[in-house]
């Protein structure tokens, strides 16, 4: 592997950073947009399912529905939960722009956190309607029902006989 292929792989898969992913979670009108996409075919699943917190596009809702339970997920809402780490930050760790930072600590304790949260419940719930008559993730075998017979040449439980024939 060159230098120049290491380089191309680590752009690919590039996501929105928190910041903008906080800023997105703290507006209603951003959020509807962005659960109500038109359909593209450019993007997986048509655009249809796609995961605010992790700015990810899922084929199905079958998919969107596991995601929103791994723990690649859990670990992004985990750190969504906090402020995000801006240059303002940055400055104000050196003594520049220390009142700036403080007024916007203030207004995000005050007003931007506390709506944030609420929206995110209004999300959960939205996600669990929507996702409610997602198929199960679990694979079923025909078969596996009582009532049904086997198919030919496997063995079952009660009767052992199946493969001394």
């Amino acid at each position: 592997m060159g230098r120049y292929s290491v380089k191309r792989y680590k752009t690919k898969r590039r996501t929105k950073d928190l910041d903008v992913i906080f800023q997105e979670l703290s507006s209603k009108e951003k959020i509807q947009e962005l659960l109500n996409q038109p359909l593209d075919e450019t993007k997986p699943g048509l655009g249809q399912h796609y995961c605010i917190h992790c700015a990810k596009y899922m084929e199905s809702s079958i998919a969107l529905k596991t995601h929103l339970k791994s723990k690649v997920h859990k670990r992004r809402v985990k750190e969504l939960k906090s402020m995000p780490y801006t240059q303002e930050v940055a400055d104000a760790a050196n003594g520049v722009n220390l009142n700036k930072f403080l007024s916007r600590v203030e207004k995000f304790t005050t007003q931007t956190i506390p709506e944030k949260a609420q929206n995110e419940q209004i999300l959960g719930s939205h996600l669990q309607e929507a996702l409610a008559n997602a198929k199960s993730t679990e694979t079923t075998l025909p078969w596996a029902s009582e009532g049904k017979e086997l198919p030919h040449g496997t063995k079952d439980e009660d009767n052992d006989e199946a493969f001394m024939g």
